[in-house]
């Protein structure tokens, strides 16, 4: 199986630049197809019927065991002893599936007010927002993949060796554990039912860390946007006050901007860091390949998981504030919903597995008496009883489940014809303040601001 998560991280930075460099003009002319978001949907479409045949094809080959591995025969075995399990993980590429359909129909009504230039900073910044649960869902599909594979017993040491491991090779025919033919001469080293655990959820970690690369993109995108729509509010109120001569009424407005302003760095450099965790932490993931140990491997990420986990509470926290702060010039932008669905998809990043891991942990603490109690509560009895193959099939297809649902969301929150995206300045630069707090740069508003702002000066002079 290609290693996806490898090849969609660096597709993601390739994307990145062509944003920067072309967004969705080229020496004037409208990229149809060619533009960045087309692009992404187009690699999500051609990852996701890679997946799907792959992972459809592998579920129906009989498991290849080593009698003399009893750990892989008993976990494999108790793969599916969960009544529920398969059927969940079965059917969950299909909402992965329907999660890209949803939000690639969403993102064209989107493209569509883009090529009519009209808001096309805050469109851009929809869309972004819009591709979070498609692009999630894909990656957690791809970080299925493997371990479906390891349950099959189809894993060769060629998954470290190189990213371009496919079908192709001998991988449906060795068992792990099993006698050498020696045709491959030894490009095909088997490996150790422990040893295949170890390279399994190593792509699957992959995978997910570029899901949260993404996820923390688009947090950084809609804080961009939260605080852009503020500073229009305060821009309009200042515009509609410009005729206002109290002195002390002008000193207010004055305090008010610049509390926006310092929000705003605030909050730029929290999202700003997240970004750079993730990136990070992706980059990290695919350290085996470069030669690194594995050791050196899981000390690294630990500490950057640590540092993600601040970072993302920290960008979350910012968002809290700037939504308490100033919900007053966020009405017109319904901004219940749309913060409720950003954060919720963010806290799948770092906090949701915690909470798994943590329902785990205090199931082992209990005594048994407490514990035969928990196993026969529906469902959560269940998860908390998961073996170690089990947790790594059910989280990505509940992540699965959960993207589709926010597609849905999606499709009400963040409608294209919804009256906040009315702008002064319809063909603003689409790299406006993308790398810069939004108040070190050129404001929206000062071009139109400046006849009412003087004149309101004078009068306060001479006042």
């Amino acid at each position: 199986m290609l290693d996806l998560g490898l090849l969609v991280y660096a597709a993601l930075l390739l994307l990145a630049i062509w944003r920067k460099v072309f967004d969705y003009w080229c020496c004037g002319l409208w990229l149809s197809i060619l533009n960045y978001m087309s692009l992404l949907y187009l690699l999500l479409a051609s990852a996701l019927a890679y997946l799907l045949v792959g992972f459809y094809q592998v579920v129906q080959l009989p498991e290849i065991l080593n009698p003399s591995d009893s750990s892989q025969v008993a976990e494999v075995q108790a793969l599916w002893s969960v009544r529920w399990l398969r059927g969940f993980v079965l059917f969950a590429p299909i909402a992965a599936t329907m999660t890209v359909i949803l939000g690639w129909l969403q993102t064209d009504s989107h493209v569509f007010e883009i090529h009519k230039k009209f808001a096309m900073v805050k469109h851009d910044r929809a869309v972004q927002i819009v591709a979070l649960p498609g692009v999630y869902g894909v990656m957690a599909l791809a970080s299925m993949m493997p371990v479906i594979e390891l349950s099959t017993g189809r894993i060769t040491s060629d998954m470290l060796r190189s990213p371009w491991y496919d079908k192709n090779s001998p991988f449906f025919t060795q068992s792990i554990g099993a006698p050498d033919t020696g045709s491959s001469k030894g490009a095909n080293e088997l490996v150790t039912w422990k040893d295949a655990k170890l390279l399994a959820f190593w792509r699957y970690e992959t995978c997910l860390y570029v899901a949260d690369l993404f996820e923390a993109w688009a947090l950084f995108q809609f804080s961009k946007l939260v605080l852009e729509q503020v500073r229009e509010a305060i821009a309009c109120q200042d515009k509609e006050q410009a005729n206002e001569v109290d002195p002390s009424q002008r000193l207010v407005e004055k305090d008010l901007q610049d509390s926006h302003s310092a929000v705003t760095s605030l909050t730029w450099v929290g999202t700003s860091l997240f970004v750079c965790c993730c990136v990070a932490q992706s980059a990290a993931s695919l350290w085996p390949y470069l030669g690194g140990t594995r050791t050196d491997q899981e000390l690294l990420m630990q500490h950057l998981s640590v540092a993600g986990f601040v970072a993302s509470c920290a960008a979350i926290y910012n968002l809290v504030v700037v939504e308490q702060a100033f919900h007053r010039h966020l009405s017109h932008l319904n901004p219940l919903m749309k913060f409720l669905t950003v954060k919720f998809l963010v806290s799948i990043c770092f906090l949701q597995k915690t909470v798994v891991e943590g329902l785990e942990y205090a199931n082992n603490l209990m005594p048994e008496t407490m514990k035969s109690v928990v196993r026969h509560v529906p469902f959560v009895g269940d998860i908390v009883h998961l073996t170690e193959l089990q947790q790594h099939l059910f989280y990505p297809s509940l992540v699965m489940y959960e993207c589709f649902i926010l597609a849905i969301l999606h499709l009400f929150v963040w409608k294209a014809n919804e009256t906040w995206y009315k702008t002064t300045r319809p063909t603003l630069d689409l790299n406006y303040t993308e790398n810069d707090p939004l108040l070190l740069c050129k404001p929206y508003y000062d071009e139109e601001l400046a006849p009412a702002k003087s004149t309101a000066s004078t009068r306060s002079e001479q006042t």
